[in-house]
């Protein structure tokens, strides 16, 4: 396969190989002319030697001396004998298999790609091993003049032949593509039970399985790929790293072609941040952290700096003497049920599951979790939770390292249907604050 390319791109015609047909400068028609002499007296020796001593006496001088020259000037190809000569001496390579070409293979030809880029471009892929047959074989046939832009899948045998028969017709047509609404503020779960919907109900070829298997539990070889991931815990998932937004991909993509996809919009948006973090004073995992909490709770812009300064000032013993060190996070709580619920429903069922549901009446302090969800319980365990409850957007991540930490507030509150919260330092304050909401 080949490297990342636009499916079903330009359809525009591929420039022909400098040499074979119009130059367009007098270097190139000094070069044109010399070619065509030297083909005119290779020529002339070719017939004294076939007189004297019959083709198959002068082919082992001749044969590598013409295919160099053909190389040198493709268009001596249409010379009297020589086209013959050529015929004889490349016939059977152009039929030889690579030795790797014994499954179905795509390359990409690029808009304006010339015949000379296209034939390294195919020995680079291991799909090419003779570009003088290849380019015999499509100044022959005039290929060149034929070749379109695009994508093709060239089935074994794979040889010279095949190959440029295979660029006299049109590229594959383009792959379906499929537009995922991969939003900020999902979980990994939420991640995967819209995949589940959306193979359910359009033509993506994805397993959400494979994705979840994929993102849960990262390779090390994934971690080194990615440098901004040695800044998480190595047994933790990729939770707080999967970038949000539309992603338009083809219905066939793989679920490690969409992680991958998802790493690189992350890494390019927000590297910056993790560059930044300690040259303000934090810990980038924990900022990311304190960023997807803020990202689950904040409505306005606005907000998000003001809501990560609280949640920081629960982390600071020098302020935080009213709380005791207890984020007292609602949504950290609500994570660790959900995680709990989902772990007696079939992922294949995810997509009917109400994430992120509110409690109701219940008192968030005495909800009880297992053990491994214990940090996320942050109204009896002080601290962080152990890893991002969700991937936060850039917005998030800079509110995070920017908090307004300089005001001391320790709570916040949304009256109902209000988009900004009321913000306090002391419980009493906090109190008044919802009771004037309600």
């Amino acid at each position: 396969m080949s490297g990342p390319a636009p499916r079903g791109g330009s359809q525009g015609r591929v420039g022909i190989v400098e040499g074979w047909e119009l130059r367009q400068n007098k270097k190139q028609k000094k070069d044109a002319n010399s070619g065509a002499f030297k083909g005119l007296v290779f020529v002339v020796v070719a017939l004294v030697l076939i007189t004297v001593g019959g083709w198959f006496a002068a082919r082992p001088v001749m044969g590598p001396a013409l295919t160099g020259l053909f190389e040198e000037s493709p268009g001596i190809v249409n010379l009297p004998v020589v086209s013959d000569l050529l015929a004889a001496e490349l016939s059977d390579r152009l039929n030889a298999p690579v030795a790797n070409g014994d499954r179905e293979a795509e390359f990409v030809i690029e808009t304006g790609q010339s015949v000379d880029a296209i034939s390294t471009n195919l020995v680079d892929q291991g799909l090419l091993t003779d570009e003088v047959a290849f380019k015999y074989a499509v100044v022959t046939d005039r290929v060149d003049e034929l070749i379109k832009a695009g994508i093709y899948t060239v089935t074994p045998p794979i040889t010279p032949a095949a190959i440029a028969t295979r660029l006299a017709g049109d590229p594959d047509p383009p792959t379906p593509t499929v537009l995922l609404d991969m939003r900020h503020g999902r979980r990994i779960e939420q991640h995967v039970a819209y995949l589940q919907q959306e193979t359910e109900q359009t033509d993506l070829e994805l397993n959400p399985k494979e994705f979840l298997r994929l993102v849960r539990n990262p390779s090390t070889d994934l971690r080194k790929q990615y440098k901004f991931l040695s800044k998480a815990p190595a047994d933790n998932s990729l939770e707080g790293f999967l970038f949000g937004g539309a992603y338009e991909v083809p219905i066939d993509i793989t679920a490690e072609e969409l992680m991958h996809q998802m790493l690189g919009k992350w890494d390019k948006a927000n590297s910056k941040y993790v560059t930044q973090a300690p040259k303000k004073g934090y810990d980038f995992y924990e900022a990311l952290t304190i960023a997807s909490l803020v990202e689950r709770e904040a409505k306005a812009d606005s907000d998000r700096a003001k809501i990560a300064s609280v949640y920081w000032n629960r982390l600071n013993p020098k302020v935080n003497k009213q709380t005791g060190g207890l984020m007292q996070a609602d949504p950290t709580v609500v994570y660790a049920t959900d995680s709990m619920a989902l772990e007696d429903i079939n992922v294949k069922k995810w997509d009917k599951y109400h994430f992120w549901d509110l409690l109701g009446e219940a008192d968030y302090s005495t909800v009880n979790v297992p053990k491994k969800y214990e940090s996320f319980q942050t109204y009896q365990n002080p601290g962080l939770p152990d890893w991002p409850i969700v991937t936060p957007s850039s917005k998030s991540i800079q509110a995070a390292l920017n908090p307004a930490t300089k005001t001391k507030n320790l709570y916040f509150y949304a009256c109902p249907d209000a988009d900004t919260h009321k913000f306090a330092r002391t419980l009493k304050q906090h109190q008044n604050n919802i009771n004037k909401c309600n």
